[in-house]
């Protein structure tokens, strides 16, 4: 027997996602310029970007623990790449995205989020850097076209999100796609057919939140059964990050978070609430613009507890 599941609210995940996708290789007019140190002259330093935009100033710092991305970035912020970039991607209470070098002289009408430069990055998924607001990370393709989830070699996001009550932070960290397949199972299932009979009752009334609620319902279920997990408790890092600054955390572990603004993060705000068109692409040409200096550790420490 088969039952027709209510598949919209699956996508949503799905569909964030693939919208960071960079998918041909172009370079733009940039070239690159000579060699530049990547590494702090003094180990007693650290890094501290700031991206200067017509909104504000963001202070930046990037993770050491995400070396190849940090020395990435670093590189191609001593080139002066980003300057004269856009932020060619926009979406309220989501994400601002840029780095793509065709924006650098694109026409208004021109549909950006596909250029690159250099080599896919290989993932650095810390699982103790999360999507909170104002997380920094690279951008890369979606799908099964890239399961190893390289990032793109320029294209980066900062996280706007939005704050979540802890029941939403669970059904954030549910993995809705295997519930549906596990559910779909469980349905067909003889012993447990009075849930196969309750979902199909609901779906006749119209009741797609009820089908919902009774799939939610039977995770424990699931879980205990079929011996899977179908809910990533949430840290306590992550209940605190995500119910008093905010985030999107249903991208944690599928994307390398290297960086954190730790000044200005109510720059992402002003930027995210631009006019876009169609394309998330802002209306107006957000440029931006990006400086490295070397500070001593120790001030760096103290801003990243300002957010942490």
């Amino acid at each position: 027997m088969k039952y027709s599941l209510q598949t919209a609210f699956f996508y949503v995940v799905l569909i964030c996602c693939i919208g960071f996708s960079c998918s041909s290789s172009q370079n733009g007019d940039w070239e690159e310029g000579k060699d530049v140190p990547t590494k702090v002259a003094d180990p007693n330093d650290d890094f501290l970007l700031t991206l200067t935009t017509e909104y504000g100033d963001m202070k930046i710092i990037l993770y050491k623990e995400t070396p190849i991305h940090r020395e990435n970035f670093i590189k191609l912020v001593r080139q002066h790449y980003y300057d004269s970039l856009l932020f060619h991607r926009v979406i309220d209470g989501f994400m601002i995205q840029g780095g793509d070098p065709d924006s650098r002289f694109a026409d208004e009408n021109d549909h950006l989020g596909r250029g690159e430069i250099g080599e896919q990055l290989p993932a650095e998924i810390n699982y103790k850097y999360i999507h909170q607001k104002g997380a920094l990370a690279m951008a890369r393709k979606g799908g099964g076209s890239n399961p190893e989830k390289k990032s793109s070699g320029c294209q980066f996001y900062i996280v706007d999100g939005k704050k979540y009550t802890k029941e939403a932070l669970y059904d954030a960290k549910t993995d809705y796609k295997k519930v549906n397949q596990y559910f779909t199972a469980l349905m067909e299932d003889p012993e447990y057919s009075r849930v196969g009979q309750a979902y199909v009752q609901l779906g006749e009334k119209g009741d797609a939140a009820g089908q919902k609620r009774l799939m939610k319902k039977c995770i424990p279920l699931m879980e205990k059964k079929y011996e899977v997990q179908l809910i990533e408790k949430p840290t306590r890092k992550e209940k605190n990050a995500y119910t008093k600054l905010g985030g999107t955390p249903f991208l944690d572990r599928e994307y390398t978070v290297f960086g954190q603004v730790v000044e200005g993060l109510d720059v992402i705000d002003k930027i995210a609430s631009q006019k876009v068109n169609r394309q998330k692409r802002p209306l107006e040409d957000i440029k931006m613009s990006i400086t490295v200096e070397e500070v001593p550790a120790v001030y760096v420490e103290q801003l990243l507890k300002k957010i942490h």
